[in-house]
């Protein structure tokens, strides 16, 4: 029996003869051959309207068309073929035709009716003129260029459209190009039916086939009246767009959402919902986004020789982006991890080649490393960001915040004042304030170096302080969207807990604002709008990624961590502030550290207790220099792990009494709560 040409499935439904499907396969050479045969097809019907229309010749008949028509048409097809591969035209794909193509494609028919048009004047074609050839090459050139777009013109007019009916709303211009791309998705199950932009006067304007319906104001009514049933949400860099609020409307619409990342966000490899938060955080804290002067940046850090220490990390690597923006004549990069160091230098040569980008691979802690940094770059300005940042890991290891974010700075802030710096930003911390934490206290203490120096010498000395940034690495953000891209639940310490957060790039402008406004011995305090409650972070990020918060992904309350706070505070009682010319931006009014000499005696008997490795005797003398430290005793049992919660082995099983390798023992911490209970008293 002969096999049958053709079959059909399970479902009833014909199927195509292997051999007919193999065939309808594209291939290189089949795409040739098509384009080929196609191109054959224009060049003639062309060559036979020209003559019809614009010769008018006299004769007719068999003979007119073999010695008029025939040699013209085989001349111009010998031509257009011979330049088209020539320019590689055959080479385009004809489901992605676009008007960037229309050069090449046309490229040959103007160059063959050019070609023409010099043998007409050499009579080697009868009758043939200027006029004719060029009326030739015209519908030559759109015979082709049709032909190359008519799948276009098929999948995105002809074809019938189905789907849920969808509006694109559009929180950029460029997102109107958008429609391009969604239309040549084969299997694209939406029916577009138009925009919502914001501006009002695009209202009723015509974009790639599709009218402007309305404005985000107007979204109730759009949806109601054009019964929409999906949304495609075009992300931007616009921090001003309230992207959660404008969601939870959809939401509340019964119209599926859809967020489309911004193409800068795909470029830079950060297409997920970090940008919802970058969009969200202006709502959840009520304040405007941050702007400033370039004219007045550029005054300041035009030409200057600066050094960022901590280079490489969050706040140091932002600091070193917007720094770039405005012509230093040097920035130097202090760091200490080399990965970090290779990383921030890569990004800012790539970014800014023109730029004079010093890495410096050393240690603050180090004297000889950061008198060697200063004695080869002489900067002029210096943002000391280097500091240990994560309080639960801190708790545990006392000493090693105390040489970092104390000795350290005291080093650069000395190492300032000898090479003849300028200006001197230390960068403080919201934990500073009446801490509970060693991390907060040690910054305290860093506040106090830092103003206590001012004078010395020519430099500037001054202190930001602000509260947490969103964007950083191993902040409360980053770690709820790992969880929510893994759909695992999202941990919350306490369902109270409230913190005072802002983009990392807009605390970082503020700082550099500050060095403008400085005189030297002030604490400045960034105006970071309403604390946050971090339930309320969780559930909005888990709800601008399209998920339900309990019921697709749970908030699990874990308990406050090691030296946590529920709430954070920016200023002590006893400060109070000034304005400043930036409304963002105020001075602290800070009760006086009792001088130079006061603090230099301070940070000695710190320098002992530190030798000492004795972690009770350092919380002690901590507790003794940094008024309203309460520190948080009930967490030093068990054994230290990367999130600050105690192992599950007992300290006796962990280590031997007495002092440990990290310093640390049962006698020690029952010791430091007895040295506390009694400077309280």
């Amino acid at each position: 029996m002969t096999e049958p040409t053709s079959r059909t499935n399970e479902a009833g439904e014909l199927k195509t003869p292997g051999g007919l499907r193999e065939l309808l396969v594209p291939t290189g050479w089949k795409r040739i051959f098509f384009y080929l045969v196609t191109d054959a097809a224009v060049v003639v019907g062309a060559s036979v309207l020209t003559h019809l229309a614009v010769i008018h010749h006299v004769r007719s008949g068999l003979v007119y068309y073999t010695h008029g028509v025939v040699p013209f048409a085989a001349a111009a097809l010998v031509c257009q073929l011979a330049l088209g591969f020539l320019v590689s035209s055959y080479k385009l794909k004809w489901s992605t035709f676009s008007l960037v193509d229309v050069p090449r494609i046309v490229f040959p028919s103007i160059a063959t009716s050019l070609l023409l048009g010099g043998l007409s004047g050499m009579r080697v074609f009868a009758d043939l003129n200027v006029w004719s050839v060029a009326t030739w090459g015209l519908l030559c050139a759109c015979g082709v260029v049709a032909v190359r777009g008519s799948r276009r013109f098929y999948m995105e007019v002809v074809r019938p459209k189905s789907g849920k009916r969808t509006i694109l709303v559009m929180c950029s211009h460029k997102g109107y190009f958008l429609v391009d791309t969604l239309r040549r998705i084969q299997h694209f199950n939406y029916h577009l039916i138009g925009f919502v932009d914001p501006e009002p006067h695009n209202r009723g304007t015509v974009s790639q086939g599709l009218p402007v319906l309305g404005t985000f104001d107007e979204i109730e009514d759009v949806v109601a009246r054009h019964r929409i049933g999906a949304a495609f949400v075009l992300l931007s860099a616009n921090p001003t767009f309230a992207i959660g609020e404008f969601h939870q409307r959809l939401h509340n619409l019964g119209v599926e959402v859809r967020l489309v990342p911004s193409l800068a966000d795909v470029i830079e490899d950060r297409a997920d919902i970090g940008a919802l938060e970058r969009l969200t955080i202006h709502e959840l804290t009520g304040q405007q986004p941050v702007k400033v002067d370039p004219r007045e940046m550029q005054h300041v850090f035009g030409g200057k020789r600066i050094m960022v220490t901590g280079a490489g990390g969050s706040i140091g690597s932002e600091l070193c982006r917007q720094l770039a923006r405005f012509d230093p004549a040097m920035l130097v990069l202090l760091e200490r991890d080399d990965s970090n160091l290779f990383y921030v230098e890569s990004e800012l040569r790539r970014a800014y080649p023109k730029l004079n980008v010093i890495p410096f691979l050393g240690d603050v802690t180090r004297e000889a490393d950061v008198d060697r940094v200063f004695l080869e770059s002489r900067p002029n300005i210096v943002f000391h960001a280097a500091a240990y940042k994560h309080v639960p890991i801190l708790e545990f290891y006392p000493a090693e915040a105390i040489r970092t974010n104390v000795q350290g700075s005291y080093l650069v802030a000395s190492a300032a004042v000898k090479h003849g710096a300028e200006s001197f930003v230390y960068i403080s911390t919201d934990k500073a304030v009446n801490p509970t934490s060693v991390m907060g206290a040690s910054k305290r203490i860093g506040e106090t170096v830092a103003t206590a120096m001012n004078g010395r010498g020519d430099v500037r000395f001054l202190a930001v302080r602000f509260g947490n940034v969103l964007d950083s690495r191993g902040s409360v953000s980053t770690i709820f969207r790992d969880a929510i891209i893994r759909r695992q639940p999202v941990t919350v310490t306490d369902p109270e807990m409230k913190r005072y957060l802002m983009l990392t790039s807009e605390a970082v402008l503020l700082v550099m604002q500050a060095v403008a406004l400085g005189e030297g011995g002030e604490v400045f305090v960034l105006d970071m709008g309403n604390p946050v409650r971090i339930k309320d972070l969780a559930e909005t990020m888990i709800r601008n990624a399209g998920l339900r918060p309990n019921i697709d992904i749970p908030v699990v309350f874990t308990g406050r961590r090691p030296g946590e706070k529920l709430f954070e505070e920016m200023l002590t009682a006893e400060e109070g502030t000034t304005a400043t010319v930036n409304r963002r931006i105020y001075r602290a009014r800070i009760s006086g550290s009792g001088g130079y000499p006061k603090v230099m005696e301070d940070l000695g008997r710190l320098d002992e207790v530190v030798r000492s490795g004795d972690a009770a005797q350092i919380r002690a003398e901590i507790l003794r220099q940094v008024s309203g430290y309460c520190p948080d005793t009930g967490c030093l049992t068990g054994r230290p792990t990367a999130s600050g919660r105690a192992g599950s082995l007992p300290i006796a099983e962990a280590a031997p009494m007495g002092k440990s390798e990290d310093g640390r023992s049962q006698e020690s911490a029952i010791r430091m709560q007895k040295v506390a209970r009694r400077s309280r008293e």
